[in-house]
């Protein structure tokens, strides 16, 4: 089947994802089929220019995914959303914060105070939180948005990588119905989603919808489950044909274990460097199995190097998002008044172990505040959108990230106001030919109010009169009860209360607001407390800009050129020595063609584009003067992207559809830096010393320029095919494949083997039988068809091991849907 669809791909020139997918949907009925079949290939319709229009002529780099392709797909999390969109990659190595990279644009974090590269909006909100927006589920949904590149002008907050909008589907007036979907598959998966649209009169309607989705881990640990519950309700009334409010609210509750991964191996410093050594395991193992806890307990642990504990606390997560908005639209003479309040909360709480903690905790809770004014309209042969966007972010969080003989102990509240003026003009030279500029002035003030606390237990004393394998061994570092293997503390008082109380340091012991320094009653070794208090605030600004220029070659082709900055602010952490990191930087040109020939039966968009990265705020473990392993957001210097999508359907008749998109890319640092010391020196890159020193040890500068940017692999192919089969008069067998190639990227900074993921397909099936009124349908799945989990998220951990999270194994089941 793969063979054939390349062979197809090739005879009709297939492409990438610059663009928008559409195609026939699970509940059409033959005769839509047939008037599709006779108007071409649908239209999809986007607002990513706060507009209504349609994704064709939108001069813009976007891919929009229906919510039937969504459904067909068995999209229902962000991290799936890659299965239509190939430019994008979304991951989570623990806990509850995600990371987006768009072409390698983006940002590993374990610090919800980092802001996002590629900014993400619920129907049209920004959302400070990338885990607000993918921590929610996907359904009941009209469309997903996800633009490639700067978006400095109109959307939200600046982002530099780009943005995804999730926009539900929305209350229809003088319309009732209703409609669900419900699925079975393996590991005990239950998916069901409904809708409720009701005509509450003639000028308003109320929508309500609901979903629950449930699976087992799908490591043998538990890990890597799914239980999400959520509700969403919207209201729309129109009291005349110029004015018309719309409110809405959602809730969404996350539970169950939560992210897992696995255990790929361990290195052992020596001195010609690291030994890797496998730790056997398959990709399903899990870190709290008896097998993985035996395996760890094999393992010492830096800095006092004894065997470390099996896992104290079962993985688990509890958070819940919620979250109110309206939309006001008034038409006046002078054009159009656009009017976005929100107001969104997160709180909860997630034990974990990525990477190889044992075990992090994380308790936040988020709230935000928004507010978007714009008017829109026309003068002359000028068209215009002017605004203002104002954003007030406030988190509160307490963490601690165990290691068994480093306790990082964190507490801090973090405050974001944005605020940003914002202009686009269009001029219509001519019917055919459009120039357009923008520009946007942001003003970005944070406070830091905080403090990060480290434990830290050296065998023998503290640097440089710590004691190292092997001499530890025979200092007695490795024997057990030797050293203290902290709990999972979130406050100083408490570990200090515990050490005293377990005859660790000397009784009467107390906590003071300082560094302290306590020496082991049994002589084997030395704890550090490090007292790190980061209040500081500061204000960063921008002004970002956009010019193109747009020709409509014919009716149906779209000729677009391209040239738009953006910017991220820069911002304050808790960090050793390292309390704020400065803003980044991009720059992009475009130019793109999107085309429909033959009556609407081809369409083919390509787009060719070239960014510019300065400063890019990158996350890695590094350490501080001491020697203090510290997790930094750095800059890392500049890079260059560059590349070419190419997005095509081919749909010969109202039965066949057949899709493919191709990105080349090539995404490399011209120069990146990283900083750090042994032991935490397991980099695969040249260096040099800088002549400092860090813990005693000689600090490295590791040069990584030429390297390729994380998550941006050379090629990625996506390709489809759907037919539909009319069964008589009053039913239709679908039956549709999709495959995807991702050739070779990174995922983690070091550039070690481990992290290195290596090109893969992955193929999905879907056939279903529908009533060809489109009231009901009955379909087989089944994802992943060779029946492989790739590395999704790799990391080194600080403590010595490789470890990963994985892509989710082989599934599938049965889905039922209805419409009423």
């Amino acid at each position: 089947m793969r063979s054939i669809l390349l062979a197809t791909a090739a005879m009709i020139t297939i492409g990438t994802p610059g663009l928008a997918l559409a195609q026939q949907a699970p509940g059409q009925s033959a005769e839509q089929a047939a008037d599709q079949g006779n108007a071409g290939i649908a239209e999809i319709v986007v607002t990513a220019q706060r507009k209504a229009e349609s994704a064709q002529k939108a001069a813009i780099a976007i891919d929009a995914v229906t919510g039937d392709t969504l459904l067909q797909q068995g999209i229902s999390k962000a991290e799936d959303i890659t299965k239509s969109v190939p430019a994008i990659t979304i991951t989570n190595g623990g806990g509850s914060n995600t990371s987006i990279f768009i072409r390698g644009v983006g940002n590993i974090t374990s610090s919800s105070y980092n802001d996002p590269a590629v900014t993400p909006s619920y129907d049209g909100v920004v959302l400070g939180r990338a885990a607000g927006a993918f921590g929610s589920a996907f359904y009941d949904l009209a469309r997903v948005e996800v633009l490639k590149g700067p978006q400095g002008i109109l959307y939200g907050r600046n982002a530099t990588g780009g943005a995804v909008n999730i926009i539900p589907a929305r209350p229809e007036l003088g319309k009732n119905g209703a409609g669900f979907n419900v699925s079975f598959g393996n590991y005990d998966a239950v998916n069901v989603d409904g809708y409720l649209n009701l005509a509450t009169s003639d000028n308003s309607a109320l929508r309500v919808a609901a979903t629950r989705q449930i699976h087992d881990g799908y490591n043998r640990d538990g890990s890597d489950d799914l239980k999400r519950t959520g509700l969403r309700g919207q209201f729309l009334i129109e009291p005349s044909d110029t004015l018309n409010l719309r409110i809405g609210a959602d809730w969404t509750k996350v539970g169950g274990v939560g992210p897992g991964g696995t255990y790929i191996g361990a290195f052992t410093p020596g001195p010609a460097g690291y030994t890797f050594t496998p730790s056997g395991f398959d990709t399903s193992e899990g870190f709290n199995t008896d097998a993985a806890n035996a395996y760890r307990k094999t393992l010492i642990g830096a800095p006092g190097f004894g065997f470390l504990n099996a896992m104290n606390q079962d993985a688990s997560t509890d958070f819940t998002y919620w979250g109110v908005n309206a939309e006001l639209n008034w038409k006046a003479d002078i054009g159009t008044f656009t009017l976005l309040p929100a107001f969104r909360k997160s709180s909860g709480n997630s034990y974990f172990y990525g990477p190889a903690f044992n075990t992090a905790f994380n308790a936040e809770t988020d709230k935000q505040y928004s507010l978007e004014a714009r008017l829109a309209g026309s003068v002359g042969m000028m068209d215009y959108v002017v605004g203002g966007f104002y954003f007030n972010e406030k988190i509160n969080a307490q963490n601690e990230y165990n290691q068994e003989f480093v306790l990082p102990i964190q507490d801090y509240t973090h405050k974001t106001k944005s605020w940003a003026a914002f202009g686009q003009l269009t001029a219509h030279v001519s019917d055919r030919f459009r120039l357009v500029g923008g520009a946007r002035y942001t003003r970005d003030k944070k406070a830091m109010d905080g403090i990060i606390n480290n434990f830290i237990t050296f065998c023998g004393g503290l640097p440089p009169a710590n004691i190292t394998p092997p001499a530890s061994f025979a200092a007695g570092c490795a024997a057990p009860g030797a050293l203290p293997h902290y709990p999972n503390f979130l406050t100083t008082g408490d570990t200090v209360n515990w050490l005293a109380t377990n005859g660790w340091i000397a009784p009467g012991s107390t906590d003071q607001a300082n560094t302290q320094v306590f020496a082991l009653l049994n002589g084997k070794g030395t704890i550090l407390k490090t007292y790190s208090p980061v209040v500081d605030s500061g204000t960063y600004s921008r002004v970002t800009w956009k010019a193109s220029a747009e020709f409509d070659v014919g009716p149906q082709n779209l000729l677009y050129a391209t040239v738009e900055s953006g910017y991220r602010a820069g911002g304050f952490q808790l960090a050793e020595g390292k309390s704020s990191y400065n803003p980044e930087f991009i720059t992009a040109y475009t130019i793109g063609s999107k085309n429909r020939f033959f009556n609407n039966k081809v369409q083919l968009n390509v787009e060719g584009f070239y960014w510019k990265y300065k400063d890019q705020q990158i996350t890695y473990f590094t350490v501080d003067t001491s020697g203090t392993l510290i997790n930094s957001n750095e800059n890392a210097g500049k890079s260059t992207i560059k590349g070419l999508d190419v997005d095509a359907i081919f749909k010969p008749t109202s039965t066949t559809t057949l899709n493919g998109k191709v990105q080349y890319l090539k995404a490399t640092y011209d120069d990146l830096h990283l900083f750090t010391a042994s032991p935490r020196d397991n980099i695969a890159c040249p260096f040099t010393l800088t002549g400092g020193t860090a813990g005693g040890a000689p600090v490295k500068d590791f040069n990584c320029s030429g390297k390729p940017l994380l998550y941006s692999p050379k090629w990625t192919v996506n390709l489809g095919a759907e037919q539909v089969v009319p069964l008589g008069h009053a039913l239709e067998l679908v039956g549709n494949v999709a495959t995807a190639w991702r050739d070779d990227q990174w995922g983690a900074f070091e550039y070690l083997d481990f992290e290195h993921i290596r090109a893969y397909w992955q193929t999905d099936l879907n056939l279903t039988l529908r009533a060809a009124d489109g009231g009901w349908s009955l379909g087989a799945f089944l994802y992943n068809l060779e029946n492989k989990r790739r590395i999704a998220t790799p990391q080194r951990s600080p403590i010595g091991m490789a470890v990963a999270r994985y892509t989710a194994p082989q599934t599938y089941g049965v889905r039922f849907s209805a419409n009423f």
